[in-house]
């Protein structure tokens, strides 16, 4: 069953339970409170007979000639004169009750009736029950008779409360059937608003397994709605993106490994045809296309378990500037040969961080490498380390040409290169920043890069500090 059924089943259902209690309830306390004012009219009206005839006996002296009052024709409703004298003026006579029906019966003080509006029971007695139930009359402190009132209905008749009800019944059902046409009918537009932008969505999912990366939603309607589609637009987003690095990755991954296995195929088949022979610097050029294989696999390897948060790290407390200080020894002779000058500006002799030292030195490598790389001779590279709230930043920057805005939110992706044709000549796989990223957030830290065309470049990263800085 589709989810547009479902919904507007599940709303009739919701409200048809609504529409019965509510029906149970109006007919339930319709019921009682007319049942109530049913029986205040009819102890009123009681009253008033009791009052009409409490006077006659006053009058009279006794109950003579008062079945004379019922035999009287009746030419109207309340308000028409019944009876003349005997206490009541023009216009104080009594109706024969509610619906025309209604019959008084008046015993005396033995409880013998001398009045019956039907005239059936003259002459009989008031059961215990009737006397009990009826009005007394009071004339004087003294029982003189009793009034009994009742409301018959002839057969095939229905009773005032019967009418009643059963007009109320019946309008409570048309009520609920017009409600429940009209939720029915919002239910379905409500279902149609929830189902559509969902049969859409699960559409535009399809097609996007199916390798339409370019799948885009527009649709407007509630909020919730929107912001699932915006969530599947930018999941497909996403998706679309990580398919692209895929695809270059793997463009990127057969072009590096091209390069070295077509020397090495090239130099194997001179020396088996006899072309070339095995000397000392041939065995050792074939040892580093070898070698530079190994590096580019171990890096894959590296990025790979980064990207996965699932790099090892072997965590010591070591003195960060200290090691800094070693990458660029490693790195003077270097600088010295492109008459490079190497700076280091540091708060202290000694900040200590908790991490991997191999792999933060490996991030300070591939940084220190790159600047060189790019700096002109007679440019400067400088590295400064600081320690605020917490955390150590370290800075190498340099006064080489600069990176274009346009290529800055990419160059820590892997085989990123702004300019390829002087990158390949230089060498390098164009991982190094990738890595540098991976290690550095795998131990909690950050990394970015700060450049304008022709200013040089700022590369920052930081990590948690374990202990603050012992002054120099």
């Amino acid at each position: 069953m589709k989810l547009r059924t479902r919904l507007t089943l599940a709303f009739i259902m919701v409200v048809l339970l609504a529409v019965a209690t509510l029906a149970v309830a109006v007919g339930w306390a319709t019921r009682t409170f007319f049942h109530g004012y049913l029986d205040e009219v009819a102890w009123k009206r009681q009253q008033v007979w009791a009052d009409f005839f409490t006077a006659y006996y006053r009058d009279r002296g006794d109950w003579t000639g008062v079945q004379e009052l019922f035999n009287t024709p009746w030419h109207g409703g309340r308000g028409q004169g019944m009876v003349r004298g005997q206490g009541m003026g023009r216009g104080q006579g009594l109706g024969w009750g509610r619906t025309g029906l209604e019959r008084v019966i008046l015993a005396d003080s033995s409880s013998l009736v001398v009045a019956d509006t039907y005239g059936l029971r003259l002459g009989e007695r008031l059961s215990e029950q009737e006397l009990a139930q009826g009005t007394a009359i009071i004339v004087n402190g003294q029982r003189v008779g009793t009034l009994w009132l009742t409301t018959t209905t002839p057969p095939g008749v229905l009773s005032q409360e019967d009418l009643f009800t059963r007009s109320v019944t019946v309008a409570i059902i048309l009520a609920g059937i017009a409600v429940l046409i009209l939720a029915g009918l919002a239910g379905f537009f409500l279902a149609r608003r929830i189902a559509g932008p969902l049969s859409k969505l699960t559409k535009a999912v399809h097609r996007l397994d199916a390798g339409g990366w370019e799948q885009r939603l527009v649709l407007t309607g509630d909020e919730e709605i929107v912001q699932l589609v915006t969530a599947f637009n930018d999941m497909a987003a996403r998706l679309e993106k990580y398919e692209a690095m895929r695809r270059n990755l793997v463009a990127d991954v057969a072009h590096e490994l091209r390069t070295p296995l077509t020397v090495l195929r090239g130099q194997l088949e001179s020396l088996q045809a006899g072309a070339l022979e095995a000397k000392p610097e041939v065995i050792m050029s074939l040892h580093d296309e070898i070698l530079r294989l190994s590096r580019l696999v171990h890096d894959l390897q590296e990025l790979s378990l980064a990207e996965a948060k699932k790099l090892p790290l072997h965590q010591e407390t070591f003195n960060l500037v200290e090691a800094v200080q070693k990458v660029l020894n490693f790195f003077q002779v270097e600088a010295e040969g492109k008459n490079i000058t190497l700076t280091l500006n540091a708060e202290g002799q000694e900040i200590q961080v908790k991490g991997d030292r191999d792999r933060l030195t490996q991030v300070l490598i591939n940084l220190l490498g790159n600047a060189l790389r790019y700096t002109p001779p007679q440019g400067q590279v400088g590295v400064t380390i600081k320690e605020k709230s917490g955390e150590v930043s370290v800075s190498v920057a340099d006064t080489g040409p600069g990176i274009a805005a346009a290529d800055l939110p990419y160059v820590f992706e892997r085989f990123y290169r702004p300019d390829k044709s002087r990158s390949r000549a230089q060498g390098g796989a164009g991982l190094g920043l990738a890595i540098a990223k991976g290690f550095v957030e795998a131990h909690g830290g950050r990394i970015w890069v700060e450049s304008q065309p022709g200013q040089g470049t700022r590369f920052t990263f930081t990590i948690p500090v374990t202990r603050h800085i012992i002054p120099s």
